[in-house]
């Protein structure tokens, strides 16, 4: 059975047929017309005039009482009949397309038999089902004006998500298509899920192999997009007797893109096999499967393979798409990582390929999700309105528990507020001067700057809503912040092994960030106080950073800015923690320090090293971003050239301003050696999520700009 507990109703297992509702075959109850004879008059004498009449009358009543019952049945198995033509047609209509094909939707001959009943005009398959054979739900549930999202997804969340709630219960949940092929005695193990099935009339049919029974079988569906039909597959993770079949699809298909939004295992339990190779080739029966090329990011995976059948030359490449941030109950904290995703998934898919393949574990929950984002984002390029609700009617016309949780449904509309709120910030490497250019004019009417504006908007944005700052609130912490008003995220915050007997030991404000590549490859943290020195080294020993970043200096403008946190010519004891000072080497915008940090407890001891920028003034911004972006260079290069695995510490005086600056410039940079693209709003905005405050002032944000400028000149290729 699926795993997560369904709204809808569970389809049977595939045990019993003697239902139609476990066979999935759609059945009329059929009519009976019922009479009951009418019954005439019994006594011993002649009856009276009055009785007779008496008599006449019942019987006129009851005759007319069946009238009327005959009536209702008449008209019920008439209406039932009706169902019955619209629900086959409308199986019809989603295989109008040969097998494979995956094309824009004619106007006209949709469906069978009769053209005429179908409207000329619309050409997208959620417009066609609305105007051919919308539920009633459906036509309660119109599309939302782009310009109306915002309020109306507000809406349906008031009062605890209450509409949202009703809204999703009401979406038809498609039961009444068959699934013959999938209850085959031959077929059921290639079922992950007994009750997750694939509907007949929308199935993927693979080419028989020598006429061995089931062969044809893949539990797999083809799923409609915005004016596209069959442009995804949706299908469970491969199991181990299926993966050959899998790989089959994928080349029958002509597919070029896979997608997959699950991990392997989820809650130690196995979400979806293996089904490529790790190195090398693996031969799954007749397909020959390369791995070329792997490229591991903090959110998702990329991977590049070659495909060839056997005894064929053609090989063909297809990537690999794996969202490894969806959590393992419920739905993602924020929609931007997804976001992005969605997007390298669409401008790497050839506008020419075959279906894109999309599968979690069942096939429903995520995949389901995945297809509605991605079709909406595109509904939006060329539409005014979105239709959440129509979409997910239809893909549960084409298989089953389609969007499968009401969390997956809202998060859905999460996403399209988020894209619509912020629209699409990447910008190609080579166009990022004129990019800048434009941001720097200022508006005629407001007299304000698009940087100012893209600045303002950020503060603009909500917090998560699991900004909880629960632990650094609580009195024994609240002497440990430097800043009231800088705090962790407590799902964010850095811990601490807790000292027994000590309340408040496993506090510290220090946050995980996530980088380019990896998650929680960073840990931005205040400059410590006088009294949090101890819990500071306890963090990095305990966490095995072995690289510090410090962004000021101990005093600026008469202030004290940072605790001098580390020794200066002679050992020194930070509770378990001897440190003693190996070497110091001043260079031209920073200074290198080296410490040994040996635990009293055990005697284990590791290096740490210390990169103290220099030349960030006491207001303001560095002049130039060279000298900065040569820093990050030179603080990620030491740290490979050690191969440590632990995170890099970044502080500055609160740990968001210049800090934010640092960890901005470091994912941004690293995108655009990998992608050629820069998103600095999305970056900053992801930070945020992860620490409050990022990237403090317009100036910072401005200087992230120029930087990012700066080290484009240095490459020959971008200077096109």
């Amino acid at each position: 059975m699926v795993e997560p507990a369904l709204k809808q109703p569970l389809i049977a297992a595939q045990h019993n047929n003697s239902t139609s509702f476990c066979t999935g075959t759609l059945q009329s109850s059929g009519g009976g017309g019922g009479g009951g004879g009418g019954g005439g008059g019994g006594g011993h004498g002649p009856a009276s005039l009055l009785q007779q009449q008496q008599q006449q009358q019942q019987q006129q009543q009851l005759l007319q009482h069946q009238q009327q019952l005959l009536l209702q049945q008449q008209q019920q198995q008439q209406q039932q009949q009706q169902q019955q033509m619209q629900a086959m047609a409308m199986g019809q209509q989603f295989m109008t397309m040969p097998p494979g094909h995956s094309g824009t939707l004619p106007t006209s001959s949709i469906g069978s038999g009769n053209s005429s009943a179908y409207h000329a005009g619309p050409t997208d398959p959620v417009e066609l089902r609305r105007v051919n054979f919308p539920t009633p739900a459906m036509v309660n549930h119109p599309p939302v004006p782009i310009g109306q999202l915002i309020d109306h997804v507000n809406n349906l969340k008031a009062n605890d998500n209450l509409k949202f709630s009703a809204e999703y219960e009401s979406i038809d949940p498609g039961q009444q298509f068959t699934w013959e092929n999938s209850n085959l005695e031959v077929n059921k193990a290639k079922n992950r899920y007994a009750n997750v099935i694939a509907y007949d009339h929308s199935r993927v049919v693979l080419q028989p192999m020598d006429n061995l029974p089931g062969s044809d079988y893949i539990n797999a569906n083809y799923m409609d997009g915005y004016r596209k039909q069959n442009a995804y597959i949706a299908t469970q993770g491969p199991l181990p007797d299926t993966v050959a079949d899998f790989w089959r699809m994928a080349w029958e298909q002509k597919c070029c893109t896979i997608v997959m939004m699950t991990k392997l295992e989820e809650r130690t339990r196995v979400k979806c096999d293996l089904y490529w190779p790790v190195k090398g080739t693996e031969t799954y029966d007749m397909m020959g499967v390369t791995l070329i090329d792997t490229l591991e990011l903090a959110y998702y995976t990329i991977r590049t393979f070659a495909l060839q059948r056997a005894g064929a030359t053609e090989k063909r490449e297809i990537r690999h798409f794996q969202f490894t941030a969806w959590p393992d109950h419920g739905v993602p904290e924020h929609c931007a990582p997804l976001l992005m995703f969605l997007r390298r998934v669409r401008a790497s898919n050839p506008p020419d390929a075959g279906p894109i393949v999309v599968h979690c574990s069942a096939g429903v929950g995520r995949t389901g999700a995945f297809i509605v984002i991605d079709a909406m984002l595109e509904r939006m390029k060329q539409e005014k309105t979105l239709d959440v609700y129509g979409h997910v009617t239809c893909l549960r016309a084409q298989r089953n528990y389609m969007v499968q949780t009401e969390d997956q449904y809202i998060f859905i509309h999460d996403c399209l507020v988020e894209a619509v709120t912020c629209g699409n910030t990447e910008v190609p490497a080579r166009a990022l001067a004129n990019h800048v250019h434009k941001l720097s004019l200022l508006d005629d009417l407001s007299g304000v700057s698009g940087l100012e504006l893209e600045f303002r908007s950020l503060a603009q944005m909500k917090p998560p809503a699991s900004a909880k700052f629960t632990s650094a609130s609580l009195p024994a912490n609240k002497l440990k912040n430097r800043l009231v008003n800088i705090l962790p995220y407590e799902n964010c915050r850095v811990y601490l092994q807790p000292i027994r007997g000590v309340e408040g030991s496993d506090y510290i404000n220090a946050s995980w960030i996530d980088g380019y590549r990896q998650r929680a490859c960073y840990i931005a943290t205040q400059g410590p106080l006088p009294d949090t020195a101890e819990d500071f080294w306890r963090m990095l020993w305990e966490h095995n950073s072995t690289i510090v970043v410090n962004l000021t200096k101990l005093r600026e403008q008469g202030r004290e800015k940072c605790h001098q946190y580390w020794p200066g010519e002679r050992s020194a004891r930070y509770q378990y923690f001897v440190v003693d000072p190996m070497a110091e080497y001043n260079m031209p915008s920073y200074i290198l320090r080296e410490f040994k940090v040996t635990d009293a407890r055990d005697g284990q001891s590791r290096t740490v090293r210390q990169f103290h920028f220099t030349e960030w003034p006491d207001q303001g911004v560095p002049k130039s971003g060279e000298g900065f972006i040569e820093f990050i260079g030179q603080v990620h290069k030491t740290k490979e050239q050690f191969g440590q695995d632990g995170p890099i510490t970044v502080h500055c005086s609160a740990g968001v301003g210049r800090t934010g600056v640092f960890l901005t410039l470091a994912v941004v940079l690293e995108r655009m050696r990998y992608e050629g693209v820069v998103d600095m709003y999305q970056t900053v905005r992801t930070l945020r999520t992860q620490r409050p405050a990022m990237v403090q002032t317009e100036d910072q944000y401005q200087f992230c700009y120029t930087a990012a400028l700066e080290y484009l000149s240095s490459f020959d290729h971008y200077a096109a």
